[in-house]
């Protein structure tokens, strides 16, 4: 039953809703539910009532929930719309500070040390070669960059042990070998443990498995980056010339450039 129908029922007439109160509809009930008494003047027959007075009874609950609802709804805190308000501000931004990078400079040459300076030779070289007769560094530079070098590269045993050709009783076996003269791959193609051209693979890897020498001269500030990508072009043009027949490039100044 809509609350509308509901309240035609107790009334009998048109009745703004919003203005009905609690005891209004129970009074309505209670004088609705008198002329339905079978004494009343108004009675007509048993049945009638009852299908009535059900009606009132409905009506007065839908009534009074409608109106407990109401009340409900109207206690509660209206929501607000909310105001616009500024954003705040925004925090001061710091300029980034770039930190230099420390300058890196060569070391100065070592007094009581030898360079080179006599004629450059006429063949291809090496690197290490190259920037030795190029006066960049000194003998004893270099003896020590190829000590470093060679102690960076994996062992040779090692590396044939995890080729699977030879065992660790095989290295233990070579190492112990000391009556027979050579280096450990030498040893082992006369033991009959490795063939000469698996000797021979092995020392072209484990070479290039070693650290460039270039890099122990930039380790301890001997060269430069720059001055090892500079040696390295040089060298590259020097060894191409010696390779078509034109021999070196004359000569170099004391700064290492190819004039």
């Amino acid at each position: 039953m809509h609350p509308s129908d509901a309240i035609r029922i107790l009334f009998g007439k048109a009745t703004d809703l919003r203005r009905v109160t609690t005891a209004e509809i129970k009074s309505a009930f209670r004088r609705r539910v008198r002329t339905l008494h079978p004494d009343s003047a108004h009675h007509t027959n048993a049945m009638h009532c009852g299908e009535a007075v059900s009606s009132l009874v409905s009506a007065r609950d839908i009534l009074i929930e409608y109106l407990r609802k109401a009340q409900e709804q109207a206690s509660r805190p209206h929501p607000s719309r909310p105001q616009w308000s500024p954003p705040p501000p925004k925090a001061p931004v710091r300029p980034t500070i770039v930190k230099p990078r420390p300058v890196v400079e060569r070391l100065p040459k070592k007094e009581d040390e030898r360079y080179y300076s006599g004629v450059f030779p006429t063949y291809k070289l090496k690197f290490g070669q190259f920037v030795y007769f190029a006066g960049e560094v000194s003998w004893q530079d270099l003896v020590r960059g190829m000590r470093w070098q060679r102690d960076q590269r994996p062992a040779y045993g090692e590396i044939a042990k995890a080729w699977g050709w030879l065992t660790e009783k095989d290295v233990q076996s070579v190492r112990a070998a000391t009556e027979i003269p050579g280096l450990f791959g030498e040893r082992a193609v006369i033991m009959g443990l490795l063939t000469e051209k698996q000797a021979a693979f092995l020392v072209r890897h484990q070479h290039h498995c070693q650290p460039r020498l270039g890099q122990y001269f930039v380790k301890e500030r001997i060269m430069l980056t720059t001055d090892i990508n500079r040696m390295l072009t040089a060298m590259q043009r020097h060894n191409a010339s010696v390779e078509r027949g034109n021999g070196p490039l004359p000569p170099f100044n004391p700064a290492g450039f190819v004039r």
